[in-house]
């Protein structure tokens, strides 16, 4: 697949990078210090990351994207990245939730 439009990285791609970090951050439980820390970063660096005033090193994309549980195309596209299952899969875990369930009334 062929993207048609390449995006130019600007300001407002490095605000919404910024953002979802954040955004994952806080749901991870996790302060801007304690990422920080992982970065091997200030913490006020990592808060001009955030803010979308820094940019992430891929070094530290990667390891955003193990400590917060998600994607780095989560992180520099907004995209979750949803996986497909067959229905030759999806009868299997049916079977196996099905058999789970009559084993455990």
């Amino acid at each position: 697949m062929v993207q048609t439009e390449i995006k130019e990285f600007d300001a407002d791609v490095k605000r919404k990078i910024g953002q979802r970090i954040q955004e994952a951050r806080i749901a991870k439980g996790l302060t801007g210090v304690d990422v920080a820390a992982y970065l091997d970063i200030q913490k006020n660096q990592m808060s001009r990351i955030e803010n979308g005033r820094a940019n992430c090193t891929v070094p530290q994309l990667f390891i955003l994207s193990q400590l917060l549980d998600c994607s780095v195309d989560y992180l520099l596209f907004g995209k979750n990245q949803v996986m497909a299952i067959s229905t030759k899969q999806e009868a299997a875990i049916k079977a196996l939730l099905a058999a789970f369930s009559k084993n455990h009334l």
